[in-house]
């Protein structure tokens, strides 16, 4: 719940008394380390350097990834001393550019491997702790730095950089807090802060401890999130996994955006992070699939199409499949970038096809006519060539044009001949000027959703390409594979940017089942009932909270855990509290019409167990109260069968009539987990 600036102060008193709990000894050597670097100040030792920059844990905070190696670490400790020097003049934005100009300097000369930004931050936080948070990781801090804005309505700027953000925070907290505020503990909490309240919310296997950050510096020019690659969720029906899938696909494509949810009310959270994930629809960067039994290869990776032509004859033509589409996409890295070249293309092609003559010039000056070939390929005839036997000419491919598109230094056939022929594109307007910068920009995360993952044939759609989703199989990565696609013998690999989410519930299909190799290469998060969600839901005296609980652990005793009702089914109920009467239409309609048929489907109309999970079988003093009522037949039994046998006939019952009183009842729906019996014994 939103609270405004006046709970700022007891909230953060309350988190630094719990530092401790989470870690008694961090304390002891941050302040070691801090004291150490006030004492040695500008005069540093060379313990202390190495402490500062090389130490994976060095009291401040701990960077497990992306530290750099003795090595290196020996061989840039000169620099790094004028560095530690140059931070220690002043805790300025300007003073912090001019570190990070210096960093880049050294990884241009072949001293650093990489600008080491999150070490930057840390040498910051370790010389100015009054002013700079331990939380080095720039999207972790805005993380909290968000959290703290949205939840405590601190009305902060939210517009610059990491360092000044910072100092924002920091100030707005000391005036809050006073003076007498240890500024060392007051870090620890910001990062207990993040680790307990706001990543263990968002993500998905990460650790809960200043151990989890990680460096920012990305060498693969990818933006990088730290969710895993191939997540699925799964659990009972209405346990959240659409919503939660909407959460982890802005997480991954656009973690700033995210990071600017943190702390507001989850209603307001969830319209947000939704009209966020509908403009990544829109922008091709998220896409949706569901599996099926006759879902295949070839719509999900190529296929041959059929297709009529204009005189009447059917010729096949190669098709991707979404896959495929979302994978070409997501190795151009920018939304938009691949459709606008593909347009591109196509003009060129429908130019040419029609018979118009096109001449085009190598950077050498050497003349060629273009010709259209096929949907996969120009002919390429010198104007000048000796060769007296070209034939149909040489070929510049569409994919090696799409290559040269997404990086320029890429190595492909004729590369002379597909440059010119991007920069004809350009030329002519078909492409932008800045085409080239598509490839020196960090590229832009994707996210394929494929619901019900588990109800499709993996074998049959995934073929040989099921080992490339593998991390560490992924283009761009140490143990990258390709594979030569069957119908168009292309060679094809999974990019490091391409997140897969799937989706499976439970109730239809259990866990254990689940294809082998699939369950090699994905994690998986368990989607739960969470009865916190409606917490404080009380319609017409009807616990909510309570009725669920109740309603599953019998549940999990007379089917399993696999089966349990969902807290989603009951969200409108809670999004109406305020309005009661319209909450508790809401209540008696999601139960009549969701709950109740799910039951049935559960235990297969064995209404006897159903009466069980509702409690009906313990008001027997109430009939009027039961949803699940007998049905009386002896007299109709005997006039049809006779009085001989029909005791074996068993017990029928019905559902209560839709204009029944018992469905507009607060106490019938109490009695499911406060029966009549209960409420008479508490009484004697």
């Amino acid at each position: 719940m939103v609270q405004d600036s006046s709970a700022l102060a007891p909230f953060f008193r309350a988190q630094i008394e719990k530092n401790n709990q989470y870690n008694s000894v961090w304390g002891k050597h941050y302040r070691e380390l801090v004291e150490q670097i006030q004492a040695e100040k500008p005069n540093f030792s060379e313990a202390t350097i190495r402490q500062v920059w090389y130490e994976r844990d060095n009291g401040v905070s701990s960077l497990m990834q992306g530290g750099m190696s003795l090595v290196e670490f020996e061989n840039a400790q000169k620099d790094l001393l004028t560095l530690t020097r140059q931070i220690a003049e002043e805790c300025t934005q300007e003073n912090y550019n001019r570190v990070i100009e210096r960093l880049i300097k050294l990884k241009a000369d072949g001293v650093l491997n990489k600008v080491y930004r999150a070490l930057c931050n840390r040498a910051f936080a370790a010389i100015y702790p009054s002013k700079i948070s331990s939380v080095v990781n720039v999207n972790n801090f805005f993380s909290c730095y968000n959290y703290c804005n949205n939840h405590f309505q601190l009305g902060l700027s939210g517009e610059r950089e990491w360092l000044a953000r910072n100092v924002e925070l920091k100030e707005t907290l000391n005036r809050a807090l006073g003076d007498d505020i240890d500024p060392i503990e007051l870090n620890m909490s910001l990062w207990h802060l993040y680790a307990y309240e706001i990543q263990d919310k968002n993500a998905i296997g990460l650790v809960g401890s200043e151990s989890a950050l990680q460096e920012n510096e990305q060498e693969d020019d990818v933006i990088s999130s730290p969710l895993p690659k191939n997540t699925i969720l799964y659990g009972p029906p209405g346990t959240g996994k659409t919503y939660r899938t909407i959460e982890i696909a802005v997480q991954i494509c656009d973690p700033i955006a995210y990071s600017l949810q943190e702390g507001k009310d989850e209603s307001e959270k969830r319209r947000e992070l939704k009209k966020i994930y509908d403009q990544l629809i829109k922008d091709n960067r998220v896409r949706f699939i569901t599996f099926h039994q006759s879902f295949g290869y070839e719509e999900f990776i190529e296929g041959l199409r059929a297709e009529t032509t204009d005189d009447g004859n059917v010729k096949y033509e190669i098709k991707a499949g979404i896959f495929k589409q979302i994978c070409e996409d997501a190795a151009f890295g920018h939304a938009g970038a691949q459709e606008m070249l593909d347009s591109a293309l196509t003009r060129l092609q429908e130019r040419l096809s029609e018979g118009e003559n096109i001449t085009l010039e190598t950077q050498q000056g050497k003349a060629f006519q273009l010709t259209y070939k096929s949907q996969t390929n120009f002919g390429i005839f010198p104007s000048q060539s000796k060769k007296e036997d070209l034939g149909q000419g040489y070929n510049a491919y569409l994919k090696d044009i799409r290559q040269v598109y997404q990086d320029p230094r890429a190595k492909v056939h004729n590369p002379s001949y597909v440059r010119s022929i991007l920069n004809y594109l350009i030329n002519q307007r078909y492409l932008p000027l800045n085409t080239q910068s598509v490839a020196s920009e960090k590229k832009e995360n994707y996210v394929l959703i494929i619901d019900e993952i588990n109800r499709g044939n993996i074998s049959k759609i995934f073929g040989e390409l099921i080992t490339l989703i593998e991390p560490s199989k992924r283009a761009g990565e140490p143990e990258s594979l390709s594979v030569l696609l069957p119908y168009s013998s292309t060679p094809f690999s999974v990019p490091n940017n391409l997140y897969l989410i799937g989706t499976m519930n439970t109730a239809d299909h259990s866990l254990t089942a689940l294809d082998t190799a699939l369950r090699r290469r994905f994690d998986f998060e368990a989607m739960l009932p969470d009865i916190t969600v409606l917490k404080d839901t009380v319609i017409k005296g009807i616990d909510l909270p309570r009725l669920l609980q109740t309603l599953n652990d019998r549940i999990q005793v007379l089917y399993d855990r696999e089966h349990m009702l969902g807290h989603a089914f009951f969200i409108p109920v809670v999004q109406a509290k305020e309005d009661e009467a319209l909450a508790f239409e809401r209540f008696k309609r999601i139960m009549r019409n969701k709950i109740l048929p799910l039951l049935e489907e559960y235990f297969y109309n064995d209404w006897q167990k159903i009466r069980m999970v509702l409690a009906d079988n313990q008001k027997e003093e109430a009939p009027d109260l039961q949803f699940v009522r007998e049905v009386k037949y002896q007299k109709k039994y005997a006039d049809l069968f006779g009085d001989n046998g029909t005791d074996d006939l068993g017990t029928s019952f019905h559902l209560a009539a839709e204009d029944d009183n018992v469905w507009d009842n607060p106490i019938a729906w109490q009695q499911i987990y406060a029966p009549q019996k209960e409420k008479r014994r508490s009484a004697e």
